[in-house]
């Protein structure tokens, strides 16, 4: 059954949840600008902020050193994969399948809306979990529509940080289940290539951290204690089996450009 507390928060808040309060906290903290008008605006997701707060403060650092102009939305509607369309999937129930991608047609169009109000040129996804969603509905607009690795791809020229990495891309495997077009990895790549001293160990793609014997193959193949990974479902997933033990350090693509800004910076 299609959960319409859910919905109706979606409706009410913007947010899945009973309120933005958490999400607006740690944007607000991080110094992010906020409905202003702007080029891109940023779609975060509804968890993402609360569950990687530095990977947000470095993003907005970034945004700022490369003069981005971009602003957030302080009432961004829900696409509704998680709470809605990621359980009905799961249920293989296809009434609430067709049910949850009539409500994320309507939740993503109040967000075209909004970004199109502000003057808008292109919506850039930060959230896994949303993107096969905006992709679906990117007819629905005229506004572009692509990831944030694209986003700093255009701006980023060049960093330098010596240090050894495992890059994990993430599998979509999920993602194929919403949309048949396929995702665009070769912005991440490119960032990676950018940065002069960085020595990367590039994970099998193939394989999903979802899947237990497909995640212990991943780790596995580690061959250094810092795995980045631009997939939001992936970071939260791989930290949680990684960092129990303290050795390893889990990061989102825009700490490790940061890293490299900061080095270059102090050169």
């Amino acid at each position: 059954m299609i959960n319409q507390k859910a919905v109706t928060n979606i409706r009410t808040h913007g947010n899945c949840k009973d309120s933005e309060d958490g999400r607006l906290k740690v944007l607000n903290d991080s110094g992010f600008k906020m409905d202003k008008k702007a080029d891109y605006v940023i779609v975060t997701g509804c968890f993402n902020p609360e569950g990687m707060p530095p990977a947000f403060q470095a993003l907005r650092a970034l945004l700022d050193y490369l003069e981005i102009n971009y602003t957030l939305m302080s009432k961004e509607y829900c696409c509704g994969w998680m709470p809605l369309g990621q359980i009905a999937v799961m249920d293989k129930n296809q009434e609430d399948i067709s049910k949850s991608k009539e409500l994320s047609r309507e939740f993503v169009q109040l967000n075209f809306q909004q970004a199109e109000a502000l003057g808008a040129k292109s919506i850039v996804r930060f959230c896994a979990a949303c993107e096969p969603t905006y992709t679906n509905y990117a007819k629905d607009t005229k506004l572009e529509l692509i990831s944030y690795s694209e986003l700093l791809d255009r701006y980023f020229t060049n960093g330098r940080l010596e240090a050894d990495i495992d890059y994990y891309a993430g599998c979509y495997r999920f993602r194929r289940r919403i949309t048949t077009t396929p995702v665009d990895l070769s912005p991440s790549s490119s960032l990676l290539n950018k940065i002069t001293g960085l020595r990367v160990n590039y994970l099998d793609n193939n394989l999903c951290c979802y899947i237990p014997p497909h995640l212990k193959q991943l780790t596995d193949s580690l061959a250094t204690k810092t795995v980045v990974t631009i997939c939001s479902g992936c970071y939260g997933n791989i930290k949680h089996t990684l960092t129990e033990n303290g050795k390893y350090k889990i990061k989102m693509l825009p700490e490790i450009l940061w890293d490299s800004v900061n080095k270059t910076k102090n050169l």
